[in-house]
Protein backbone atom coordinates (compact mmCIF):
# COMPACT_ATOMS: atom_id res chain seq x y z
CA UNK A 1 0.00 0.00 0.00
CA UNK A 2 2.79 2.40 0.87
CA UNK A 3 4.59 1.80 -2.42
CA UNK A 4 1.42 2.72 -4.35
CA UNK A 5 1.10 5.94 -2.35
CA UNK A 6 4.77 6.77 -2.93
CA UNK A 7 4.43 6.09 -6.65
CA UNK A 8 1.33 8.30 -6.81
CA UNK A 9 3.11 11.11 -4.95
CA UNK A 10 6.10 10.80 -7.29
CA UNK A 11 3.83 10.96 -10.34
CA UNK A 12 2.19 14.12 -9.00
CA UNK A 13 5.57 15.75 -8.44
CA UNK A 14 6.67 14.82 -11.94
CA UNK A 15 3.48 16.25 -13.43
CA UNK A 16 3.86 19.45 -11.42
CA UNK A 17 7.43 19.85 -12.66
CA UNK A 18 6.32 19.28 -16.23
CA UNK A 19 3.55 21.89 -15.95
CA UNK A 20 5.96 24.39 -14.40
CA UNK A 21 8.54 23.81 -17.14
CA UNK A 22 5.92 24.15 -19.88
CA UNK A 23 4.60 27.39 -18.37
CA UNK A 24 8.07 28.91 -18.11
CA UNK A 25 8.99 27.79 -21.63
CA UNK A 26 5.81 29.26 -23.10
CA UNK A 27 6.47 32.58 -21.36
CA UNK A 28 10.01 32.71 -22.70
CA UNK A 29 8.91 31.85 -26.24
CA UNK A 30 6.09 34.41 -26.12
CA UNK A 31 8.48 37.07 -24.85
CA UNK A 32 10.91 36.32 -27.68
CA UNK A 33 8.17 36.55 -30.30
CA UNK A 34 6.89 39.83 -28.85
CA UNK A 35 10.43 41.19 -28.83
CA UNK A 36 10.90 40.29 -32.49
CA UNK A 37 7.59 41.98 -33.28
CA UNK A 38 8.83 45.19 -31.65
CA UNK A 39 6.77 45.37 -28.45
CA UNK A 40 8.07 47.46 -25.58
CA UNK A 41 9.88 45.65 -22.80
CA UNK A 42 7.25 46.72 -20.26
CA UNK A 43 4.47 45.15 -22.30
CA UNK A 44 6.50 42.01 -22.85
CA UNK A 45 7.23 41.61 -19.15
CA UNK A 46 3.64 42.24 -18.11
CA UNK A 47 2.10 39.80 -20.58
CA UNK A 48 4.74 37.07 -20.33
CA UNK A 49 4.63 37.01 -16.53
CA UNK A 50 0.90 37.39 -15.93
CA UNK A 51 -0.35 35.09 -18.71
CA UNK A 52 2.46 33.13 -20.37
CA UNK A 53 0.32 30.51 -22.12
CA UNK A 54 -2.24 33.03 -23.37
CA UNK A 55 0.55 35.30 -24.59
CA UNK A 56 2.11 32.44 -26.52
CA UNK A 57 -1.22 31.57 -28.12
CA UNK A 58 -1.73 35.20 -29.16
CA UNK A 59 1.76 35.42 -30.65
CA UNK A 60 1.33 32.18 -32.58
CA UNK A 61 -1.97 33.46 -33.97
CA UNK A 62 -0.22 36.68 -35.02
CA UNK A 63 2.45 34.69 -36.83
CA UNK A 64 -0.07 32.63 -38.76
Amino acid sequence: METEELALAEDRRSMSKLILFATIASGVIAAYLMYRRGESLGTIAKQAVTNPIGSLMTEVKNKL
